[in-house]
């Protein structure tokens, strides 16, 4: 499916569905697996749970290696090391309050995976909708225009910053990549700009593959 057709699948689902983000993980998993990894889990293939010094978590897309058969969940968690994470979150209301509190969240569930795994690659990727209502006593309050726009380019720089996690810089709480992609949910089309998202989803998976090959080259080295 195309971008705009993912989008749209995830649009379909309702806010609380455990699966609504399966269609944008299989996407990552396609665009993955076009760069040379495979088995890579998550979306319709099933959760992957990763141990983190302070807790388990579920990530949206995991590529592990080696990926052992006939391990129990306790002996996976053990013995297959994580290679590459994509964590997949969307901000559909409240932005204005959301945002801040998104990239807070976002420092503290990389730095717990990376104590233990500080070579892991890590992508983040997020959804805006620039038509999300804010709750308010009276109820829904929707935006005009493109009210969102500022906050959005701030929470984009944030992410910026954080994307930045390359030797010597290893700091825990950044990461390698991220992708921010601007919806508008008041239109039919719902990409704001499907050539500039395209084109930023591009570079995305590229920065993760290319850091990974650099990173573990072995991983990439066909076998004798």
């Amino acid at each position: 499916m195309t971008l705009e057709e993912v989008i749209g699948k995830v649009m379909q689902r309702q806010a609380r569905d455990a699966g609504r983000q399966n269609p944008l993980a299989d996407y990552c998993i396609a665009e993955l697996e076009a760069r040379g990894l495979w088995e890579v889990r998550g979306g319709s293939r099933g959760e992957s749970v990763i141990r983190g010094l302070a807790r388990e978590k579920t990530w949206d897309v995991v590529f592990k290696h080696p990926i052992l058969p006939g391990l129990s969940r306790e002996e996976r968690l053990l013995k297959e090391k994580p290679r590459l994470l994509i964590s997949l979150k969307s901000i559909m209301s409240n932005p204005l309050g959301t945002l801040p509190n998104r990239l807070d969240d976002l420092v503290g569930e990389v730095s717990s995976v990376q104590m233990l795994y500080p070579e892991v690659v890590i992508g983040y990727v997020v959804l805006l909708d620039r038509g999300a209502p804010t709750k308010r006593k009276s109820g829904l309050v929707y935006p005009q225009g493109d009210a969102l726009s500022e906050p959005y380019r701030r929470f984009r720089e944030g992410i910026a910053r954080l994307a930045v996690r390359r030797p010597p810089l290893w700091a825990q709480g950044l990461i390698e990549a991220g992708w921010v992609i601007e919806i508008d949910t008041r239109n039919d089309q719902l990409l704001v700009d499907q050539p500039q998202s395209l084109l930023e989803g591009k570079m995305f998976f590229d920065t993760l593959v290319d850091t990974l090959r650099v990173r573990e080259p072995a991983l990439f080295t066909p076998p004798p």
